[in-house]
């Protein structure tokens, strides 16, 4: 699915309050990336994290400086595992076709 940010609002504690095109919001949560520092270490300053997000020019993700950013699908998925899950399932198999064969040459 390719979902687009209509609207999103950063917390202090890290987490963002996402609206999605299809009008679904969540708070997602994303201190336990944030923890990992390296290019998010700024990112762990909680008026930073606040103060410089915003939303892409595409609406597509959540940008921060540096290039850091959050695709608008990553964060659903972040939010609702569930859809993730049913989104790339091993249902991607065609009803009564049969299993593909290796064939070696002698």
């Amino acid at each position: 699915m390719l979902y687009r940010i209509n609207n999103a609002i950063a917390h202090p504690d890290h987490s963002v309050t996402v609206t999605w095109s299809d009008g679904v919001t969540a708070i997602v949560d994303l201190s336990p990336v944030i923890a990992k520092g390296n290019v998010f270490a700024p990112m762990q300053d909680a008026a930073y994290f606040v103060a410089t997000m915003r939303i892409a020019t595409d609406r597509l993700g959540l940008e921060w400086p540096n290039r850091v950013d959050f695709s608008a699908d990553g964060l659903r998925f972040r939010a609702f595992p569930e859809e993730a899950e049913a989104e790339f399932s091993v249902s991607d198999a065609k009803p009564n076709s049969s299993p593909a064969t290796a064939h070696h040459a002698p």
